[in-house]
């Protein structure tokens, strides 16, 4: 693996995984703020940073030859070639992907559990969990990440072969 690949997965990765937690948490962040001030001028600049992270994401994820370019991470180097064993940039971005769907799965998990219980707790009797109100939003948002997450898991080879192009 030469360098310039070796720094292209490294920013298509961050890339990606950047993107996934924008979506995923700065997107349902957003709406619940917006639900909770009901503030047009909120709901325009909380939308407009998350395209602005939205398409610096992109550009992460299909631009990263011009941004190795621009910043000549490729120069300085006595090798050419980096020397990582047998990986190869597909099973470098395959064990990435993977790693992405479990952080998802792992992190989303127990707030889903906690909705879960609290919801059922409070339809079984009168009382919720101290104090707490059943959020079907955050269900949903961590149900959501937990599926991704789950898709991340079992595609991964198709996705890595996508992001190796």
């Amino acid at each position: 693996m030469t360098k310039r690949d070796f720094f292209r997965l490294l920013i298509k990765i961050f890339g990606l995984y950047s993107f996934i937690i924008s979506i995923f948490t700065l997107l349902p962040e957003t709406i619940s703020s917006f639900i909770y001030y009901e503030d047009y001028t909120f709901i325009f600049i909380a939308l407009g940073s998350l395209f602005i992270g939205i398409f610096i994401c992109f550009l992460l994820i299909y631009k990263a030859d011009s941004i190795i370019n621009k910043l000549e991470l490729d120069k300085g180097f006595d090798e050419e070639n980096i020397i990582l064993g047998n990986l190869n940039s597909l099973a470098i971005l395959k064990l990435a992907i993977l790693l992405v769907g479990f952080f998802l799965v792992i992190d989303y998990v127990p707030n889903f559990l906690y909705h879960i219980i609290n919801a059922f707790k409070k339809e079984v009797s009168v009382y919720g969990i101290d104090g707490q109100k059943v959020d079907y939003f955050n269900l949903s948002v961590s149900l959501i990440n937990i599926i991704l997450g789950y898709l991340l898991i079992t595609n991964y080879k198709r996705i890595a072969d996508y992001l190796d192009r």
